[in-house]
């Protein structure tokens, strides 16, 4: 066989030659060759497998040419070809193999080699196969030997507060496909804090086999990794067992570990606001690592912490915690408070819970209403809804008269309040036509004044009722009284136009003592009546400390001390016998001198209160303070100014009846309001103190009114 393709070849170069020098043309081997290149594959191996067709074997001085009677080309025989394996995504060379081509591998023009991951060193990519065959470049195709990261995902179910948690590798490889090419691989989990660097990260997932496109799901306890608060993340890491230096993340996500709760919250009770507290509740609360204890941080308004409290576990799992907190522990300020929760783990580590709960423990205004009463000239004011922290103590009505940008007090009324009131109001008398402005004030629990409220009002003339002189039935007899205002004036001298009693001017009054009440009423005779129903003036004054003793004059002595009743006149004797000073003996023997005395009977005088000398700043301030109750050896004491008024226009001869009277009922014109003193030795009424010493004696609340020298009542 060998010698005859030697002959054959020896024949076709003679062939050739002879062409050649004929100038006939030869047959000469194509311009390409018919050279085919393929591949296949196997990514759960991660094994590649090529072929080459087209090859013919070079045999040497023995082999023969062969000739390719369908292209009529001449094929060029070879012994070898080079696999050269290139990364697609580097662009180097990672296998360059010359391969010898001999009868048994290569059978009827056809090679077929392999090559595997193992042969890449395990770097996942995709690989462009070729072949070079002499002079020609032949191309096999690509080899995808990479991982579908695209088609992997993480993900993690479980509360934040919670240690377990279910990690899982998603796949999304269709059918038959495989994820990752090549086999002994493995896929574990690990987990480190945002804030760490990942070469800190700690396996919490176990190493598991996966084959194929299935997904995997690992039960995870994420304090494996550590004991922080925050955001963490998590890897998916590939390794493989047949290659160790395989450490690969496939896919991340990130989750928290943070303490959770399901309530917290304040709230306010009728017994706490008793306590006036508040209390503090946490319930759901739940941390991967355990509560040891938790307290309750309180800031202010302006972010400033004011106090921490402790608070009480009420169950054994530690989900529940409650504490009280008292205003006094806030320093009894009124405002709104924040208030974070602090756990201490199991590990001594604490943290801020990231929910927060508000305490309102400001004033609530509510609503303040005025509604006129024109018939009784009178306002009533209406605090509604209003509130305070540990309920209203009492509330102040305080009336000021607004003249331009001014605003003047008039008067204040104080009304007691019960827990959880919801309308606390007073009614007042109109004091006349203008623009007023109401402040309602409330008191705390612990005595704070707090501004709650306040309405501006105007007052007219048909809000003011009753004005001018009316008759009205009083005790079944009727008076002639004057109204200013809807209010009966308690003295119409001026009104009168009364002159002081003289030679010249006499003025017969009645004078009614009404012993039980201590009041002195004093009556003209009504010129339109012909009777001694014209109230002028009423008096509120002390009479005998004995109130029990019904006798008239024949019982009195130096040591009694009733006042006696009966019918009796000024200066009962028929002389006129008044003192602007009188000194008068005590039961104890002590002199005392009393001013401005008009004589009753016998040792039963009208006058001011008497001082142990004869000084006007030589009052005692208890003794004036006992006006309007028994109080005297049986004269009838009064103020200085009410004194000298009877001193001044009681005429000798008016009659004087003293009768035992009725407490309920003191008089057609009522009883006057007595000034009260604090440390005071003189009487607020006498013309002859300054009116500058009264006023700084006012102001500074030693007295509750006095008397201006021209007459004019101040704060009563």
């Amino acid at each position: 066989m060998k010698e005859r393709r030697k002959i054959v070849k020896h024949l076709m170069i003679l062939c050739a030659v002879i062409v050649t020098a004929l100038g006939i043309p030869s047959v000469t081997k194509a311009d390409e060759t018919n050279y085919q290149a393929a591949l296949s594959t196997n990514r759960a191996e991660g094994k590649v497998t090529y072929t080459v067709k087209g090859l013919l074997l070079d045999q040497g001085d023995e082999a023969d040419p062969v000739l390719d009677t369908n292209s009529e080309t001449q094929t060029e025989t070879k012994n070898s070809l080079k696999l050269i394996v290139t990364s697609v995504t580097t662009k180097k060379t990672i296998i360059q193999k010359e391969i010898e081509l001999t009868p048994e591998n290569c059978i009827d023009g056809a090679y077929t080699g392999n090559f595997s991951l193992n042969d890449v060193n395990y770097a996942y990519d995709t690989y462009a196969v070729s072949f070079v065959i002499g002079s020609k470049t032949i191309s096999a195709g690509n080899a995808d030997l990479t991982i579908h990261t695209n088609k992997i995902s993480m993900t993690i179910k479980g509360d934040s507060s919670s240690a377990s948690r279910t990690m899982s590798m998603v796949s999304k490889e269709g059918a038959g496909g495989v994820l990752i090419p090549g086999s002994g691989n493995q896929l574990s989990i690990m987990a480190w804090p945002v804030s760490a660097n990942e070469n800190t990260a700690k396996i919490i997932g176990a190493k598991t086999n996966i084959s194929g496109n299935n997904g995997l799901a690992w039960a995870t306890d994420v304090r494996q990794a550590g004991v922080l608060y925050g955001n963490w993340n998590a890897k998916l890491v590939l390794t493989n067992t047949a290659n160790a230096r395989i450490n690969m993340k496939l896919a991340q996500v990130s989750y928290q570990v943070i303490p959770a709760i399901s309530t917290f919250v304040t709230k306010k009770t009728t017994a706490l606001e008793k306590k006036k507290s508040f209390n503090i509740s946490v319930q759901g609360l739940k941390n991967v690592y355990g509560v040891k204890k938790l307290s309750f941080r309180i800031y202010n308004s302006k972010g400033s912490k004011v106090a921490t409290v402790t608070g009480q576990r009420k169950n054994t799992s530690g989900s529940q915690f409650e504490a009280a907190v008292t205003m006094k522990k806030l320093k009894n300020k009124l405002d709104t408070y924040t208030i974070k929760a602090v756990i201490t783990d199991n590990n001594g580590n604490t943290r801020t819970l990231d929910k927060t709960a508000t305490a309102d423990q400001r004033a609530k205004s509510g609503s303040l209403s005025i509604t006129k009463k024109a018939k009784k000239a009178a306002c009533t004011y209406k605090l509604s809804n209003a509130y305070l922290p540990g309920n209203i103590k009492k509330v102040e009505f305080v009336l000021y008269k607004i003249n331009g940008k001014k605003q003047k007090k008039q008067d204040t009324f104080t009304v007691k309040s019960t827990a959880g009131k919801k309308k606390i109001s007073a009614t007042a008398s109109n004091l006349g036509v203008g623009t007023y402005l109401i402040k309602a004030y409330g008191y705390t629990a612990w005595n704070k004044r707090v501004l709650l409220n306040q309405e501006k009002y105007k007052l007219k003339k048909k809000d003011m009722g009753k004005n001018g002189w009316f008759y009205e039935k009083y005790n079944g007899k009727k008076y002639k009284l004057y109204y200013k205002d809807n209010k009966v004036q308690t003295d119409v001298t001026k009104l009168l136009k009364l002159k002081k009693s003289s030679a010249s001017n006499i003025n017969n009054f009645y004078i009614e003592v009404n012993r039980a009440a201590g009041t002195v009423t004093i009556f003209m005779k009504n010129e339109e009546t012909g009777k001694y129903d014209l109230p002028v003036k009423t008096c509120t004054v002390s009479v005998g400390r004995d109130i029990s003793t019904n006798a008239g004059t024949s019982g009195l002595t130096l040591h009694s001390s009733f006042t006696p009743l009966g019918n009796y006149s000024i200066c009962t004797n028929g002389q006129s016998v008044k003192y602007t000073m009188k000194p008068m003996l005590e039961p104890d023997g002590s002199t005392v001198y009393a001013r401005w005395a008009t004589h009753i009977v016998g040792n039963v005088y009208f006058h001011a209160i008497a001082v142990g000398s004869q000084s006007h700043y030589a009052l005692s301030s208890s003794t004036y303070n006992r006006l309007g109750t028994p109080a005297s050896a049986g004269c009838i004491r009064m103020t200085v100014a009410d004194a000298k008024w009877i001193y001044d226009y009681a005429s000798t001869g008016s009659r004087v009846k003293i009768i035992k009277g009725n407490a309920k009922k003191p008089g057609p014109m009522g009883k006057n309001a007595v000034i009260k003193t604090n440390g005071v030795s003189y009487d607020p009424t006498d013309p002859a103190v300054p009116d500058s010493r009264k006023k700084a004696d006012y102001k500074a609340k030693r007295i509750s009114g006095y008397m201006k020298k021209n007459g004019t009542r101040v704060g009563y």
